[in-house]
């Protein structure tokens, strides 16, 4: 049996005995995330209105059952990233600074446009009086703890951030240095878990395993390659649109990450 543990308009969280997450997603509106399910809904469908959050939830057969809806698992396509591991060299080197000034740009824009009022001071404007991340790897190292939980929503902007920082170090085969330091920030984020919601330790543990979004991994298959404008620009907003401030906070740890991988490439 599942239960319900948090319910939107276009998104459905429930969780198993055991405290695993399974998402259930409004296919129209969201890609595809670690652990989820795009269902395609009726025109006007509402979560809100179809469960309440004591109604129990039944997955027989690969079929989930409740009282107004059934969806049924089977046949469903599962989506796997397929981001390749590839070395540091200086041809990857000289392509993320070369897209590192358009990514900052498009995340500067966004913000202005949308008035996103993240809890870090990673925006350059005096209105932004938040925790701001340290630069160096081993500053980040130490922040962790305040980063983790740090903010507001069902994923704080702390965690945000750290989960593209870690993203932006995935694809790649590390040097020895910078492989010890996300093996260091990976373990302190796991001791750090319980400091946050139960929905971003979730996230935060996955990404700690190699799991993100679609977004964030068709962005990060562009960065290391001549990719055409229109294409970069499109992977870049389809991330900081997730959430209120969850794919901008996001996309600054994921710049963050770059900066890093910037003094070894």
């Amino acid at each position: 049996m599942l239960k319900v543990h948090s319910v939107f308009q276009h998104a459905l969280n429930l969780r198993s005995e055991e405290g695993e997450l399974l998402t259930l997603l409004c296919a129209k509106r969201y890609q595809n995330l670690a652990d989820a399910a795009r269902v395609a809904l009726p025109e006007h469908w509402d979560w809100r209105q179809e469960i309440t959050h004591s109604a129990p939830v039944f997955l027989t057969g690969g079929i989930l059952q409740a009282q107004r809806f059934a969806v049924d698992l089977k046949a469903a396509i599962v989506w796997q990233s397929n981001v390749q591991k590839r070395c540091l060299d200086s041809e990857a080197g000289t392509w993320l600074q070369h897209h590192y000034p358009l990514l900052n740009a498009q995340l500067r824009q966004f913000c202005l446009k949308h008035q996103i009022d993240s809890a870090l001071q990673w925006q350059e404007s005096a209105m932004y009086q938040g925790l701001k991340p340290q630069e160096s790897a081993e500053q980040l190292e130490q922040q962790v703890p305040r980063l983790i939980g740090y903010g507001k929503g069902l994923t704080p902007d702390g965690d945000d951030y750290l989960l593209g920082y870690l993203a932006a170090l995935r694809p790649w085969h590390l040097p020895p240095d910078v492989e010890a330091h996300r093996n260091r920030l990976q373990q302190s984020i796991e001791q750090n878990l319980p400091r946050t919601t139960d929905i971003s330790q979730h996230y935060l543990r996955r990404a700690v395993q190699g799991h993100f979004s679609q977004p964030v991994c068709d962005l990060l298959r562009q960065l290391s390659t001549h990719t055409p404008l229109k294409t970069f620009i499109a992977c870049t907003e389809n991330v900081m649109q997730f959430g209120a401030t969850s794919g901008a906070d996001c996309l600054a740890g994921l710049l963050h990450g770059l900066r890093t991988l910037n003094t070894y490439s």
